[in-house]
């Protein structure tokens, strides 16, 4: 099985952002195990765990709570290759938001995404493709696509509806709601970067449509020959996700979904050191946050489609999952 990659392009930006704050560059890169050569190789890659092992010594080096969104700040025109020209040609920013989630994996193989159209507003919610995403990625990811949103609209001061973290405020979030100019919400069940629908359906003007083709042909072509990890923890928890709804999700059901025995499904969890019960309790666990950030979702609802037969049963289960009641939860975070 391949690793999850990522491109150097990231490490160079971070190296950028601690250059600011007087950081040794080579003792970072030294520290965290990736050499000179691979970060400024522009067809360099590093993997999952050697970046977050980075992040996390840049954050420890820099002493830079916003070391994330100083990074993103680095990234110009050019940085991510085709990927940045597919975005900035398209004509329109559904379709250049399209093309940014469609391609991501030519810069990203952990990070997924999902397009929650809402009429009147486009929730852009970030995943894991295996395990959890390392806290600075949102900020990062975010900041960058602020900025080319900016670039694309000619409006510097443009602003998304909202902005959500999964991770704890940096301290002070001031800087972070000076930048992004919206409203920024933290330790939220999913990370979104929140659209108003007007700016979803805005044209841009600049888009060059022959030079769009062609780069879509060339980001295609390189989509098919890239090599992609077989997530099998991922697929087990989109067929428990999908099987929940007012239903269990039992072993048995799931392995039948997958087209394989309940034990061949174990035997390959095993290989991942994950408990199948255990992993139920976690997805419903995320549903359950999920679905109690919006407002307009009883309680007893979220209970049922979490396959709980009675509240006090979901209740209970909240609890132990959070450390808070299910209204305790959802008044957290401000809904």
């Amino acid at each position: 099985m391949s690793e999850h990659r990522n491109t150097s392009a990231s490490v160079r930006m971070v190296l950028k952002a601690c250059e600011d704050k007087g950081v040794d560059t080579d003792e970072l890169l030294s520290r965290a195990g990736i050499s000179r050569a691979t970060a400024e190789d522009p067809d360099g890659e590093v993997s999952f765990e050697e970046m977050r092992n980075f992040w996390r010594t840049a954050y420890e080096l820099s002493r830079d709570p916003y070391l994330a969104m100083h990074a993103g700040m680095h990234v110009t025109t050019g940085t991510f290759q085709c990927y940045d020209y597919l975005i900035l040609n398209a004509g329109s920013i559904q379709q250049a938001i399209e093309n940014y989630v469609r391609y991501m994996a030519l810069i990203n193989t952990w990070i997924g995404w999902e397009i929650v159209d809402e009429g009147s507003q486009i929730r852009l919610q970030m995943k894991a493709n295996s395990g959890a995403l390392p806290p600075p990625t949102p900020e990062y990811v975010f900041t960058i696509l602020a900025r080319w949103l900016r670039q694309i609209l000619k409006d510097p001061d443009w602003s998304p509806v909202s902005v959500r973290f999964t991770c704890p405020p940096p301290g002070d979030p001031t800087p972070l709601i000076e930048f992004f100019g919206c409203l920024v919400r933290f330790e939220s069940a999913v990370a979104e970067f929140i659209l108003d629908d007007e700016t979803w359906h805005k044209t841009v003007p600049t888009a060059d449509e022959n030079l769009l083709r062609i780069l879509d042909q060339h980001a295609q072509s390189l989509l098919e020959k890239r090599i992609l990890p077989d997530d099998f923890v991922g697929k087990v928890r989109q067929e428990i996700i999908k099987a929940l709804h007012g239903n269990e999700a039992t072993r048995e059901c799931i392995a039948e979904r997958l087209c394989m025995s309940s034990k061949t499904l174990q035997r390959r969890l095993d290989e991942h050191s994950i408990v199948f019960s255990e992993l139920v309790d976690e997805v419903r666990g995320d549903l359950a946050k999920t679905h109690l950030a919006r407002d307009d979702m009883p309680l007893a609802e979220i209970g049922y489609l979490l396959g709980f037969s009675e509240q006090s049963s979901f209740t209970r289960a909240f609890k132990r999952w959070t450390g808070k009641t299910p209204r305790e939860y959802r008044k957290s975070v401000g809904v």
